[in-house]
């Protein structure tokens, strides 16, 4: 078969397709088709770097390989014209200015990213392989698992997926299968194999909701600061920062963009300035041919997981029992009494480990209990061979409101006015004239209009905001000349409140 040709500035290079193009795999990371440019104008230019402002979040910063076709699935080669532009770096263009016959193709393009960049869109646990089949059977049950990995399966399982420890599909090896299914588990009974055979060693995981996994991603809320009324939309990250503190890492790792209708950023047609993590959005009117007014969009930040974690509110490790009695017996009765007001009422998850950090899974133990109603029981007597269980810590995730009163918020202080120069409400002003009400090291500082308005909602350009400054909003920075008034408050360790009380 003849191979198709691109004319590349003067040289030629031949591609090889498999049959109408590169075919994604469940290992490849391929972006959907993208189509921003008609060939109208000067050429079509499906460049990088535009689609990356058009289509914020949905093309990895360095591709491994692009893969361009006609709007109607022919390949670059059919149409005989001649390519500019076509790598991973600047992306796709063909000039009309470079064409015999005076006109470019219409083309769409996508991208071929590293794996991890593509989101999943199903969420299964990871494989597990909690028992041998040398004694009745291999036992892969969904109880067992759940007690002895806690948090890292949900409840209700949609599907189960078994194969061999070697990777092996069940049908190949012949087993006979007593339970296979994702209530139960699976599990497969030396006895029921023929000629007195035995199991082979299976592994097992499971399919969950994806609001399961979805809360392994740290993505802060969306925030609209702007309106295009004035110069454009600017969601920028320096304004966000000040306008909304500790509600967005210093460094997001991406950001995503739509319309505050929802809608994606390319079925605007805006021209977009910026989009990126590191500066945030910028939409300018002045860009916009013919309308000249930007749409009103919205923008939120992904963040590191461990941003995330202290939303949550986990209880210290607590490791109450040693194995040398009857077994190890981490109660969540008894960690009440011993630790009052350490743990909430009615946690929502436990987690387990060893006293060396080793997972439960990893020890072999039979493990008795393990839930948010009892605690954790491992017994003695439940163990193999005489077995003895591990030294296991347990600590349980509460209500996030029982850990916020592990620390104190100040009284609300408004010390300055915006009738000089600015509303100026300095951490070393107010430890002047607030002697006493404010920590010296506070852990947050939380922001309001006098009237209990969010900063975000008046459309000031803050100064500063943070637990090093304070607040500042300067007259100078509005547009309409003057600030709101505000008022602050700063968050405290806990003793700090106890001693001023």
């Amino acid at each position: 078969m003849t191979q198709p040709m691109i004319k590349l500035l003067g040289i030629t290079l031949v591609l090889f397709h498999t049959g109408n193009g590169v075919q994604a795999t469940s290992d490849e990371c391929w972006t959907p088709w993208f189509d921003r440019d008609d060939p109208s104008g000067t050429g079509d230019y499906e460049t990088l770097s535009d689609l990356h402002k058009e289509r914020p979040g949905k093309i990895c910063e360095h591709p491994i390989q692009i893969e361009v076709k006609t709007k109607s699935g022919a390949s670059v080669g059919s149409t005989g014209d001649m390519i500019h532009v076509s790598d991973t770096r600047r992306g796709f263009i063909c000039k009309i200015s470079d064409q015999p016959k005076g006109y470019c193709a219409d083309y769409q393009v996508r991208f071929l990213c590293p794996l991890e960049f593509c989101q999943p869109e199903e969420c299964w646990t990871p494989w597990f392989d909690r028992d041998d089949p040398s004694a009745t059977g291999d036992h892969e049950t969904l109880s067992a698992l759940h007690k002895e990995n806690p948090g890292k399966i949900c409840d209700h399982p949609i599907k189960i997926e078994v194969k061999t420890k070697s990777g092996a599909s069940v049908g190949s090896t012949g087993d006979v299968i007593h339970v296979s299914d994702p209530r139960a588990g699976f599990v497969c009974r030396n006895r029921d194999q023929p000629n007195n055979g035995q199991c082979s060693d299976y592994k097992v995981r499971f399919l969950c909701q994806f609001e399961f996994c979805k809360a392994k991603e740290c993505w802060t809320p969306w925030f609209d600061r702007d309106d295009p009324s004035g110069t454009g939309d600017y969601e920028t990250l320096s304004s966000l920062h000040k306008e909304n503190p500790s509600k967005i890492c210093d460094h997001p790792i991406k950001i995503e963009v739509k319309r505050k209708s929802g809608a994606f950023v390319g079925s605007t047609g805006d021209a977009i300035r910026v989009a990126d993590a590191h500066r945030g959005f910028i939409c300018k009117n002045g860009d916009q041919p013919p309308s000249g007014y930007c749409a009103d969009y919205k923008v939120r930040f992904l963040c590191p997981l461990d941003f995330c974690e202290p939303k949550e509110c986990w209880t210290p490790w607590f490791d109450r029992d040693n194995p040398s009695g009857t077994g190890d017996y981490e109660t969540l009765s008894s960690l009440h009494k011993e630790n009052p007001s350490k743990i909430c009422d009615h946690p929502l998850k436990i987690d387990v480990k060893t006293t060396s950090g080793a997972s439960v899974g990893s020890t072999g133990d039979v493990i008795h209990v393990s839930d948010t109603l009892t605690g954790f029981i491992c017994k003695i007597r439940d163990q193999p061979h005489n077995g003895r269980c591990a030294d296991y810590q347990v600590r349980f995730l509460c209500p996030l409101e029982f850990c916020e009163s592990e620390v104190c918020r100040t009284p609300w202080l408004d010390r300055d006015d915006p009738s000089g120069t600015g509303d100026f409400e300095t951490l070393k002003d107010l430890y002047v004239e607030k002697p006493n009400e404010i920590c010296r090291l506070p852990l947050g500082i939380e922001v309001q209009t006098v009237a209990g308005n969010t900063v975000a909602s008046t459309g000031d350009v803050i100064a500063f905001a943070d637990t090093t400054t304070g607040f500042i909003c300067k007259n100078a920075d509005q547009k309409r000349g003057r600030c709101t008034d505000y008022k602050v408050r700063f968050i405290c360790p806990i003793d700090f409140c106890h001693r001023r009380g």
